[in-house]
C-alpha cells in the first residue's frame, strides 16, 4: 500500500520505486488515499472498512503485514504498526478461508546483505543505513 503522503514527498521517486518493487514480487496493488506518517492517528474504522471491502471484493484469503506490536531499534514506524493492526482486524472479518502472517524483526539476522541490496535496488530514496538493517532480524509468524 502506498499512501497519498508518500506520493507527495518525492512523487518522482516513491511511486516508481513502489511500482518496481511490486512488479518484481509479482504483486497486484492499489494506491489508497491514506495519510503517510499519519495513518497511526487516522480513524481506524475507516481504514479497516476500506481494506476489508477490497479484500472481500477480490476474494483474498492470505494477508501479510507488520506486527502491530513491532518495535525495531532504529526503524520504528507507527504507520507500520497501524497497518498491522488494520490487517489483523480485517483478517477477523474475512469470509471463507483466511490466513494471517505478521512480520517481526525477531528472527534471522543473517540477511543483512540481502536487505541492503533490496533497499538499494527498489527504494534508493530511503536512506536506511546498513547498521540499522544489520540489527533487524526477520521472520513471519503465522497467526491463523
Amino acid at each position: 500500500m502506498l499512501t497519498k503522503g508518500e506520493r507527495g514527498k518525492h512523487p518522482e521517486l516513491r511511486v516508481p520505486e513502489f511500482v518496481r518493487a511490486m512488479s518484481w514480487w509479482g504483486f497486484e496493488y492499489q494506491i489508497l488515499d491514506f495519510p503517510d506518517l499519519g495513518l497511526a492517528i487516522y480513524p481506524l474504522g475507516k481504514v479497516v472498512k476500506k481494506i476489508g471491502q477490497i479484500v472481500n471484493k477480490l476474494g483474498i484469503s492470505q494477508l501479510i503485514s507488520f506486527s502491530p506490536f513491532e518495535l525495531t531499534i532504529g526503524f520504528d514506524h507507527p504507520d507500520h504498526n497501524r497497518a498491522g493492526e488494520v490487517t489483523r482486524l480485517v483478517s477477523t472479518a474475512m469470509t471463507g478461508s483466511r490466513g494471517l502472517w505478521l512480520w517481526t524483526s525477531q528472527g534471522k539476522l543473517s540477511l543483512t546483505n540481502e536487505r541492503v541490496q533490496y533497499v538499494k535496488r527498489f527504494y534508493p530514496s530511503q536512506n536506511i543505513s546498513k547498521k540499522i538493517l544489520a540489527q533487524i532480524g526477520e521472520s513471519y509468524l503465522k497467526i491463523r
